[in-house]
C-alpha cells in the first residue's frame, strides 16, 4: 500500500514538528463526530499531503473531496448545502498566508479544529506545533508515494509518545493527553493490520500496550518508561510477523479477496 511521500523541511524546529505531527495524526484533536468516526487531519490530508482516496458518504462526491461546510461534524460552519471540494495538497501554497508573523495560518487551524469539526479550544502550544509542521511539510524532490510499512506505523507511536513527554514537561497537559491518546489510536492501526487467528497474541499484547499507556500519569518519565516497554515487547515480534499482516501487499491482496 502506497501513500504520499513528505519530506519536511529540515531548518524546522524538530520538537515543534514532533508535537504538531503527533496531533495531525490524532482523531481526538478534533473532538466530536470526527474523534468517533476515527478521522484524524492526516485522514483527509495523508502523511501531511492530499488522501486522493478519502470517501465518507454524505460528504465526499467522489474520492479525494470533503464538504467542509457539512453539520456532519459542525453546526458552526453549516451552510445547508452539499458542496465539496477536493482536499487541497498542504505541501502547495494555500490561500492562508504562512508567515509566522501574520499567526494567520494559527487562527485557520483553529477555526478548523473548533468550527469546521467540534475539538475542544486548542492551546497555544498545540497551535504553534501544528502550524510548525504544517510549514515544514515539502514535496519529496526524488519520489511521489512511499510504502506504508509498519515501521512508519511506530514512529507515529514514538512521535506522539515524544510530543506527549514535551508537552508534559511544558505544561501542556491537554496537549499532552491528545498525543498520548493519538499514540493509543495508532495502536489499534496497528493491530487491524495483524487480523487473523495466528495474530491474536500479537493483537492481544497491542491491547495490553494501550491499557497499560493510559494508565501512565503524564509525565516524560513514565511515558518513556512505557515506550522503552513497548520496544522491547512487543515490537520485536511485530516486525517479525509483518510479512504475514496486512502491510504486506500480497497478504493485503489475499485478504480483500476473500472479502
Amino acid at each position: 500500500m502506497q501513500q504520499p511521500a513528505t519530506c519536511l523541511d529540515p531548518a524546522a524546529p524538530i520538537a515543534e514538528v514532533t508535537i504538531g505531527r503527533a496531533l495531525f495524526t490524532a482523531p481526538n484533536l478534533l473532538g466530536g463526530q470526527a474523534e468517533r468516526a476515527s478521522i484524524s487531519c492526516a485522514s483527509c490530508h495523508a502523511n501531511g499531503r492530499r488522501n486522493p482516496y478519502f470517501f465518507l458518504a454524505g460528504i465526499s462526491a467522489e474520492p479525494g473531496s470533503a464538504d467542509v461546510s457539512s453539520s456532519f461534524f459542525s453546526l458552526a460552519r453549516a451552510n445547508g448545502k452539499f458542496d465539496p471540494r477536493q482536499i487541497p495538497d498542504l505541501a502547495q501554497p494555500g490561500k492562508v498566508s504562512r508567515d509566522p508573523a501574520s499567526g494567520a495560518l494559527e487562527a485557520f487551524i483553529r477555526g478548523l479544529i473548533v468550527e469546521e469539526f467540534s475539538g475542544r479550544e486548542p492551546t497555544g502550544r498545540e497551535l504553534a506545533g501544528l502550524a510548525t509542521y504544517v510549514r515544514a511539510i515539502r514535496a519529496c524532490p526524488d519520489r511521489g508515494t512511499e510504502p506504508l510499512t509498519l515501521a512508519n506505523d511506530l514512529e507515529l507511536v514514538q512521535t506522539s509518545i515524544s510530543a506527549a513527554s514535551v508537552l508534559a514537561e511544558r505544561g501542556d497537559l491537554q496537549g499532552a493527553a491528545v498525543a498520548a491518546k493519538g499514540a493509543r489510536y495508532r495502536l489499534g492501526l496497528i493491530s487491524e493490520r495483524f487480523a487473523g487467528q495466528q495474530n491474536s497474541g500479537l493483537q492481544a499484547s497491542l491491547s495490553d500496550a494501550s491499557r497499560k499507556l493510559a494508565a501512565q500519569p503524564l509525565h516524560a518519565k513514565a511515558l518513556s518508561a512505557w515506550l522503552s516497554a513497548f520496544d522491547r515487547d512487543p515490537v520485536p515480534k511485530l516486525k517479525r510477523a509483518e510479512r504475514g499482516s496486512l502491510y504486506d501487499g500480497k497478504t493485503l491482496e489475499r485478504w480483500l479477496a476473500q472479502r
